[in-house]
């Protein structure tokens, strides 16, 4: 018989039943009709039931017919202590859809691939080593001329693209509107083509449009931004914004899913990178260099050529800057020896993944011990309802079931818990993530993340529940296995056994609550105080940092705040003037 055919039999047992009922009758009947005594043949034919039975066997999948019938005497058994079900129901629910939640942050800013074509093949230069004031740290920011530089050296073993950070930019479209805010982007016109997207409306921009500084004014706006900003209305294409002293015009929307490079964000507007003020600066580091090695290149060799250009760059920079200092030297000497890595960027890369890492990774430990509490709770009442279950074990022992058939009959009882708190789990899910990053967000900036229910957080969620099924089920199934038929019908030869291990599972989720409520008030007192603690920035919006040389003689240049920690953040060196050591030195408001 046909595979398809067996599996479907053991979802179709009453109508199997009749069907073979019916065929066994026909055979006897035939026997009468062929004149033999139907007392005889009935006593020859032997056991109707056995040979049912028999049957049964061959026209269905056995493993499969008795997992249905645990199945359907374990949602018997849910239904029959309903409170009890409930409440592991809803302790499981509620830890599930925690880990759920925490894993679609976790996945949306530090795992799940850019929308782009082959994301794993991305990567990001970096600089790891001293810095310009002597502490070691990574480095991502690089200069225009720079990028050119290293994209000459490699043009044959590998594509690079100028990306610039996210900047929260003020724009006006038309003569007459008021200002508004986006987040925009500098990018070398063959990023589009490189990362495989499409426009949904327009064309995207190419290599032709990042060709020659301040020539290019056009713009790309993703599709979040064209469907909340303009109604994804079509006549947008052609439509112009002002932003700083050059008139954009608008050609095209791209494709959906991308929304930028930097999880976090979403950026809306897309520039040539050409059209940056500072593209010709030496002195100005405001882009992250991405890159793309062709089909069979080594990424050592594509770094040993970036390493050695950065390195004459850097040279040519200090020769041309004349330090004279013993300081001064020593310092740049640091920047010469910095070494140029390719990291992975298959995830993109953006301040708040690193800023977000530690807290993220602290967030998952809790809501495992969460999940522990909860299987440790769950396990216990299965255990209580074992113990009061095992005068049923002991029997059906008695009558040959077997032990692995005693742990299926239990499992499947956790394993309706499991997914009963799967579905209950999600809905909490569903509305936890969003809401966690809406009250993270300051209002000046938000942070946004793109947060689907696809198959990455269904299997997830898949996969906890059969995890968690086998945390909390296994041990009481296999207890509830070995329970011997004599002793459990005298009253089981120590009655205090069972008490012990549901006392020390108690235990242990007493421990797990101290250590998850004292993380907790932890990460409350920080956040008590840190929302209560004034920013510097906030605190004098027009306090100014005077970056000073080091010489009595030298001339001095003022920056706002937040753009000098801003280059202190990405360790961005600017030198004007006749170049030097630069010493900062806060002063007040002006």
């Amino acid at each position: 018989m046909a595979l398809w055919s067996r599996i479907r039999n053991v979802f179709r047992g009453d109508h199997l039943n009749r069907e073979i009922d019916e065929e066994l009758e026909s055979h006897i009947q035939e026997a009468i009709e062929n004149g033999r005594d139907p007392a005889e043949v009935r006593r020859a034919f032997g056991s109707t039931l056995r040979h049912r039975e028999e049957s049964r066997d061959v026209r269905l999948l056995t493993w499969l017919d008795s997992l249905r019938a645990d199945a359907v005497f374990g949602l018997r058994q849910l239904k029959k202590n309903k409170i009890t079900s409930a409440a592991a129901i809803v302790s499981l629910a509620l830890a599930i859809g925690a880990c759920t939640s925490a894993f679609r942050l976790i996945d949306a800013l530090l795992l799940r691939p850019l929308p782009v074509v082959e994301p794993e093949g991305l990567y990001i230069l970096s600089r790891h080593g001293a810095g310009f004031d002597g502490k070691p740290g990574t480095f991502e920011d690089f200069q225009y001329p720079l990028f050119r530089q290293l994209r000459g050296a490699v043009k044959d073993q590998a594509e690079l693209l100028a990306i610039s950070y996210v900047q929260r930019m003020d724009l006006t479209y038309g003569a007459d509107q008021e200002m508004e805010k986006a987040h925009l982007q500098y990018v070398s016109g063959s990023m589009f083509g490189s990362f495989g997207l499409r426009p949904v409306l327009g064309r995207l921009l190419t290599e032709s449009d990042d060709l020659t500084p301040g020539a290019h004014p056009l713009a790309v706006l993703s599709h979040d931004y064209w469907t909340h900003r303009f109604g994804q209305d079509p006549k947008v294409i052609g439509c112009t914004f002002r932003l700083r002293n050059d008139l954009y015009q608008i050609v095209g929307v791209a494709d959906a899913p991308f929304t930028g490079t930097e999880p976090g964000t979403m950026t809306d507007i897309f520039v040539p990178a050409i059209m940056h003020p500072d593209v010709g600066n030496s002195n100005s580091s405001w882009l992250r260099t991405w890159a793309r090695l062709k089909l069979g290149v080594a990424a050592e060799p594509v770094r040993q050529k970036l390493q050695a250009t950065y390195r004459a760059f850097e040279e040519e920079r200090g020769k041309r800057a004349g330090f004279t200092g013993i300081d001064d030297k020593k310092h740049f000497d640091n920047l010469i020896a910095q070494a140029v890595v390719l990291l992975p960027a298959a995830s993109g890369v953006s301040e708040m993944q690193e800023n977000s890492r530690p807290s993220l990774t602290m967030l998952g430990v809790v809501v495992a011990l969460v999940l522990l509490i909860a299987c440790a709770n769950v396990a216990n009442l299965m255990i209580a309802q074992g113990a009061a279950r095992a005068r049923e074990m002991a029997l059906r022992i008695s009558i040959g079931a077997g032990r692995w058939r005693l742990v299926q009959l239990v499992l499947m009882e956790g394993t309706w818990i499991a997914m009963l708190a799967l579905a209950l789990g999600s809905l909490f899910a569903c509305w936890a993530a969003p809401f966690v990053v809406s009250r993270i967000n300051p209002p000046d900036n938000p942070a946004r993340l793109v947060l689907p229910a696809d198959w990455r957080v269904f299997v997830f969620a898949l996969m906890l529940t059969l995890g968690v099924t086998v945390l909390f089920g296994l041990l009481p199934a296999v207890r509830a296995s070995a329970i011997k038929p004599v002793s459990a019908l005298k009253g089981g030869e120590d009655p205090h056994s069972r008490r012990r291990l549901m006392h020390g599972l108690i235990a242990l989720q007493v421990a797990f609550c101290f250590l998850v409520l004292f993380t907790a008030s932890l990460f409350v007192a920080t956040f008590e105080r840190l929302s209560h603690r004034s920013t510097s920035a906030t605190a004098a919006p027009n306090r100014r940092i005077r970056l000073q040389r080091s010489r009595a003689t030298s001339a001095t240049r003022s920056v706002p705040l937040d753009d000098a920690s801003r280059c202190s953040r990405r360790s961005s060196i600017h030198f004007t003037g006749t170049p030097a050591c630069f010493a900062a030195s806060a002063i007040s408001a002006m």
